[in-house]
């Protein structure tokens, strides 16, 4: 597949807000006019709807976004077990991930429009077939990575081993983001972000934790202030012209 406008959006692990970060990327775009649409390929622990499986972090992507397209194409592979796609798929939900529906749909969504955002599920090693894991799903749509960790004890190995798996399957990475989730802060966090942008030569954002009790809609406007005042919304916005470019 050839490289096309855009990032793809991982994490250290599940759970670390990759789909905070992303929405949070997707609405600030929105707010530059940049026509950009979103992507989650693969989504595990969806919800039974009355005709299908309902992603949830597919139509919290969509409502950041402000598009329009279906969710069969911003999220065509989908499973109802809360676990990794290959898990899954050995527990009888054999269908559910399809190389050429992915595809299909990325390119629906790439002549809809200028951009893409795309999230992936859990972490780098997650297996998404008996032989693939994350990172084959993002080789294979060539784009530029962008990593969301956990800003407190343990992030800082979790970070570089994520690195170190990526670089050597030939991602290429634009920054980390540190999500600052919860109330309790640590000790480590003083330092976390300084540490591994010299070790990894990456630029690196703390992202603020938002308050609780606030609705979706709140999360994303907040979220999407905090990313756009940040230096790696340049970094986001330098890599998506490049893409686009070449």
């Amino acid at each position: 597949m050839k490289n096309r406008a855009g990032i793809f959006i991982t994490g250290t692990d599940t759970g670390v807000g990759k789909t905070l970060i992303c929405g949070a990327i997707a609405r600030a775009l929105f707010r530059k006019s940049i026509d950009c649409g979103i992507m989650k390929p693969i989504e595990s622990g969806c919800r039974r709807g009355n005709r299908a499986l309902l992603p949830s972090d597919g139509q919290y992507l969509q409502k950041a976004a402000k598009v329009q397209d279906p969710l069969d194409l911003i999220t065509p592979c989908r499973f109802q077990a809360p676990l990794s796609p290959y898990a899954a798929m050995l527990q009888g939900e054999n269908d559910s991930l399809s190389w050429p529906k992915m595809e299909k749909a990325y390119k629906q969504l790439r002549r809809r429009h200028a951009a893409l955002l795309l999230e992936g599920a859990g972490g780098l090693m997650v297996p998404v077939t008996a032989d693939k894991d994350m990172s084959d799903v993002i080789r294979f749509f060539k784009l530029p990575v962008l990593l969301v960790a956990r800003s407190g004890l343990g992030t800082l190995n979790h970070s570089l081993l994520s690195l170190a798996y990526g670089r050597a399957r030939g991602l290429s990475f634009l920054g980390i983001v540190l999500n600052q989730s919860g109330t309790k802060r640590d000790p480590s966090e003083v330092r976390n972000a300084d540490i591994l942008q010299e070790r990894s030569s990456l630029p690196v954002m703390t992202f603020p934790p938002i308050k609780a009790g606030k609705d979706e809609e709140a999360i994303i406007s907040e979220s999407a202030d905090r990313m756009a005042a940040h230096p790696i919304m340049d970094v986001v916005l330098r890599a998506i012209a490049q893409t686009n470019a070449g």
